[in-house]
């Protein structure tokens, strides 16, 4: 008998048992607590139901090895109809609806289908915000795919990923193509919603004109049968705006689709994110080449930064205006060719800007005299915050670089300088202190911290169209216009009447109209004498109505009081000049 040999025998099976149930017990441990992320899978449709709407199904997939859970999704200002919600089972799920968001229940291992339909057309800055067309729909990611609130939290990790993958398909009409900015994202994170809620998705007859191969990495779009728009000229534009951001920001070609829409009369923006743009496009029109760049700088810089720190009070502003600093610089990349067809001087693209921005902020300090670090106490006004973002803003950004670049010799000083270390927390006073060393402190004080009027009267040139500044004028009117209407009700546009004004300005009382110190109306005179006598027959206006010029309420005094409206009439009529049109230079009143 060999007893030793029969109890080896028992270990050996106790040790394998032992291992088996171990190995069970760990399985179960794992099963009960670990806690896999979730899948979603948005499929849109082309409208079919209801004009100017998608149907979109969104499938939520757990797996085994997740925990029950109450998943969150951000409706935000979305126009959403909720047509069901179902398991794999086909048996309704409850979900609960609140204003900022969608909730219901997940199953470990389930799946829940959420049938949506969302509205597009909604009117943004740029026009249409997305659109559905008789050949073409198009959208932006936040617009039309709801997203786990988790991205929407403020201090929830931006590195933690949220969910283990996302799709996004297409179900086009019969002959339509879909134009998608990625196939699949793995372990989605803030950076990954926050670019896909900014891409652009589009299904329609589109084509493609001009490969990536030929722009330098940018496949570009557009509608069957417009062979006509996408010129030759067209795609050395995008290539050289291409090579200009590359060059800059030191990064190879990475992919990236333009979709350019034909302007009929009505802007459409269906999204601009580090994958795709989606816009309206005139070969013909500056401000459309504007644009794009500006779109692309967003492109490169969110590539190379995915982090939150830009993209809030009190860094939002000096992110905005380093794009609007660069779609301004940028047009000097563009071929001769354009740039003469396209009316672009190099030099006369700040000038713009700066003439906008002396216009309203001597025209209306109350509301538009604002420290550039105060952005957070200016975010409800959109008119406000659109006045820092892309006309104060981008000018605060040129005396920087300016004077950084005559320190170092180095162009593009202050982007490098951002590049040189993508990880650091931002802030605008250690960039300053990098650049500008011992000035560091007082242009921060200065120009960041304090109200006062920048200094960039330099960027005049005596050979600045008379038109030229009057669209400068007219333009920043009307947008501020636009904006401030739909805050408060009522925001009078004051278009530039230079006929007027140079009918009345050789009279004594229109040279001894005051609209700032003496020193800052000889400045502005310098820089742009039409810009003067504009702000000198506004000084004179109020002074023929008995309105102190510092009075903050001045523009409504003037442009909205029919007694003052009266007595300008009335004078002019005295001066021997027709008042006709005088009240039609004055729009935005409340609709």
């Amino acid at each position: 008998m060999n007893f030793g040999g029969e109890t080896m025998r028992h270990k050996i099976r106790w040790i394998a048992l032992s291992s088996v149930i171990v190995a069970l017990t760990v399985a179960a441990i794992l099963f009960f607590t670990l806690d896999q992320k979730y899948d979603l899978h948005y499929t849109v449709s082309a409208p079919q139901v209801k004009e100017g709407t998608l149907e979109i199904v969104l499938d939520v997939q757990s797996t085994p090895l997740s925990k029950d859970r109450t998943v969150s999704f951000y409706i935000g200002d979305k126009n959403i109809a909720i047509q069901s919600c179902t398991g794999a089972d086909g048996v309704s799920v409850p979900a609960q609806q609140t204003d900022d968001a969608l909730s219901f229940a997940l199953k470990r291992g389930g799946k829940v289908s959420l049938v949506y339909q969302i509205s597009l057309g909604a009117s943004g800055k740029h026009g249409q915000r997305g659109s559905v067309r008789e050949d073409y729909c198009v959208f932006d990611g936040g617009q039309a795919l709801l997203l786990p609130m988790e991205f929407y939290q403020d201090g929830y990790p931006q590195e933690e990923a949220v969910v283990r993958s996302l799709q996004v398909s297409m179900n086009p009409r019969e002959g339509w193509t879909a134009v998608l900015p990625f196939e699949e994202l793995r372990e989605v994170s803030w950076a990954d919603a926050y670019n896909l809620s900014n891409d652009a998705f589009a299904m329609g007859n589109f084509t493609q004109y001009f490969s990536a191969e030929q722009t330098g990495g940018a496949a570009v779009y557009g509608l069957a049968g417009e062979e006509a728009r996408f010129s030759e000229d067209l795609s050395s534009g995008v290539a050289a705006l291409r090579a200009y951001y590359a060059q800059r920001f030191g990064m190879e070609e990475q992919p990236y689709q333009i979709l350019l829409l034909p302007d009929d009369g009505e802007a459409v923006i269906g999204g601009a994110g580090i994958h795709s743009v989606c816009a309206t496009f005139d070969e013909t029109s500056r401000r459309d080449w504007e644009l794009l760049s500006h779109r692309m700088f967003h492109a490169y810089f969110d590539s190379r930064i995915p982090t939150q720190t830009f993209h809030a009070a009190p860094n939002l502003w000096f992110y905005e205006g380093l794009a609007t600093y660069y779609e301004n610089a940028s047009m000097s990349a563009l071929p001769e060719k354009q740039r003469e067809q396209l009316g672009i001087r190099p030099e006369w693209q700040f000038q713009s800007l700066f003439n906008r921005y002396l216009t309203i902020r001597i025209k209306d300090p109350a509301l538009f005299s604002f420290a550039p670090m105060d952005e957070a106490l200016i975010s409800e006004s959109e008119g406000r915050k659109e006045f820092l973002h892309y006309i104060q803003a981008p000018l605060v950004v040129k005396l920087v670089e300016d004077r950084a670049s005559e320190l170092s010799g180095r162009q593009d000083a202050v982007l490098h300088a951002i590049l040189a270390d993508p990880d650091a927390d931002f802030s605008c006073a250690a960039l300053l202190s990098d650049l500008l060393g011992a000035e560091a402190g007082e242009v921060y004080n200065r120009w960041f911290q304090s109200e006062e009027l920048l200094p960039l009267w330099e960027e005049a040139d005596p050979s600045y169209p008379e038109q030229r500044a009057l669209d400068d004028v007219a333009d920043v009117e009307t947008m501020l216009a636009s904006w401030m209407t739909s805050q408060l009700g009522q925001y009078p546009c004051d278009l530039p009447d230079l006929e007027t004004a140079r009918r009345l300005q050789n009279l004594p009382i229109f040279q001894e109209a005051s609209f700032a110190d003496a020193e800052t109306e000889q400045l502005v005179k310098e820089h742009c004498p039409v810009i003067w006598t504009l702000l000198k027959q506004y000084a004179l206006r109020a002074q023929v109505c008995g309105v102190p010029f510092d009075e903050p309420m001045l523009r409504y005094a003037l442009l909205a009081d029919e007694e003052n409206l009266q007595k300008w009439e009335d004078w002019l009529t005295t001066q021997g000049v027709p008042v006709d049109n005088t009240r039609a230079n004055i729009q935005g009143e409340s609709s």
